[in-house]
């Protein structure tokens, strides 16, 4: 097994979250596909369609998924009347734009604001637009970026109170508007106020010489940044449907902290703390999946017949195909081999237009190796373009088409087992809560998943 095409299911092996960030970045086309034996078809040789294949489905849960460094951090929560309450929040470190800074004296200086920005992620928000509250903490955990892994059950530890100026907790999200600050106009992004304090206290410690290379390890070790929920009631307080979780880019220049001040003299200044490449963070996120629909299939993957399911970072969707190796027999249990022209696994999704909480754009699927990897299948490799990987989701038939035409053929063939496939998002590192129902093989809709093969016979 070729361990670079190996995937976790909490991390891709042997490559970095850039590539997948990347995909979910850039977007996803169709991979054009491929009629494998069409050359070999000779006059007169009948050309048929089947779609008659079992397929078993099922939801699979991965209830250790790794977080750190994602391309998109999380802040927000909903409630799925499906999938139940989702909960999300970021841990981060943040470092000084530079290590000396000549400060006003305390006694001469007056700190302004201090304002914590998170930049827009090119997908803006999921579920609904909806104002958030926001609660920032300090915390007193030491994070590592390299030797550290982090998952999205770490919940960090916290020092002191609650760091958002009182009255300026609750705030509406604008994708569209520019912000202006000063003689500045930037992109649209979320503006955190924190207390004045904050600011004090980090002027004390840098001339205190404790801004430092060792800041983020010492002086001040990271951010906690959370929306205001009701962490002991079912799906967190919110009513069936309500909710919305933003997606913001951390690594972006616009995604910082900074602290206006001016002295007795009326001169200003501002001091910027960068969260960039050497900044250990991490997406933490809650579910509570009581007395959900999605638990009782989790519960019981034989329920996978009527619907399974995807979710960001958390649940897998599997398909099976137990009778495909039947292809070459015919009605006698004979050998009777085949031409495949085309293969494609078309799953059709529960897609309503009251439905705040969308399908993802675009998946991929993957073999299935052990409880543990899975990897490409041969219809799919990486190629020239990251986004060859990935299909995109059709919204007008509402479905997914992965071709399978080099995968079944290898399968029969007897290259390698039989042994089923995981369907992914794109950005599969716990950094999307997006979630899609399919239908199932005995669900009473009209579509239903199947595996459509053009062969010809010989």
């Amino acid at each position: 097994m070729n361990k670079t095409k190996q995937i976790v299911l909490g991390r891709k092996v042997q490559l970095s979250a850039t590539f997948f960030a990347l995909i979910m970045l850039f977007g996803a086309c169709q991979k054009e596909e491929s009629e494998i034996g069409s050359d070999l078809q000779g006059e007169g040789l009948a050309v048929s369609t089947t779609d008659t294949f079992a397929l078993v489905t099922y939801p699979e849960l991965i209830d250790s998924m790794e977080s750190d460094e994602t391309s998109i951090n999380l802040l927000g929560a909903y409630n799925d009347p499906i999938f139940g309450g989702v909960n999300c929040g970021f841990v981060t470190q943040i470092v000084p734009e530079a290590t000396t800074q000549s400060f006003p004296s305390l006694v001469d200086l007056t700190m302004d604001s201090v304002v914590l920005s998170l930049r827009f992620a090119a997908i803006n928000y999921y579920a609904n637009l909806d104002d958030i509250t926001v609660e920032v903490y300090e915390i007193d955990d030491v994070l590592q970026r390299d030797d550290q892994v982090y998952y999205t059950f770490d919940t960090p530890t916290t020092i002191g109170p609650n760091l958002v100026l009182a009255g300026a907790e609750t705030l509406t999200p604008d994708f569209v508007k520019s912000v202006v600050v000063g003689t500045d106009t930037l992109s649209p992004q979320l503006r955190i106020h924190l207390d004045p304090s904050v600011g004090l206290d980090l002027v004390a410690d840098s001339q205190a010489g404790l801004m430092g290379e060792n800041f983020a390890t010492t002086t001040f070790k990271g951010l906690y940044v959370k929306v205001t929920v009701d962490d002991g009631a079912p799906n967190f307080g919110l009513g069936a449907g309500e909710g919305t979780v933003l997606y913001f880019a951390l690594e972006d220049l616009l995604s910082k902290m900074t602290i206006y001040y001016h002295d007795g003299s009326d001169v200003y200044g501002n001091f910027d703390f960068f969260i960039n490449s050497t900044c250990a963070r991490y997406n933490l996120i809650n579910y509570d999946r009581s007395a959900t629909e999605i638990q009782t299939a989790l519960d019981d993957p034989t329920l996978g017949q009527d619907a399974f399911y995807t979710q960001g970072g958390a649940i897998r969707a599997v398909v099976k195909l137990p009778s495909i190796t039947d292809f070459y027999t015919n009605a006698e249990g004979d050998y009777d081999p085949k031409i495949i022209n085309k293969a494609v696994l078309i799953l059709p999704v529960q897609d309503f237009q009251t439905d705040p909480f969308d399908p993802s754009t675009s998946l991929f699927i993957a073999r299935i190796v052990d409880d543990k990897l899975s990897t490409f299948t041969n219809d799919y490799g990486f190629g020239s373009s990251l986004s060859g990987n990935t299909v995109t989701y059709n919204e007008d038939s509402k479905e997914f088409r992965f071709t399978m035409t080099r995968e079944i053929q290898a399968i029969l063939n007897g290259d390698f087992a039989n042994v089923g496939y995981r369907i992914y998002a794109p950005a599969f590192f716990a950094s999307t809560v997006e979630r899609i129902i399919f239908n199932g093989p005995n669900s009473d809709l009209k579509d239903r998943p199947r595996l459509e093969i053009t062969y010809t016979d010989y």
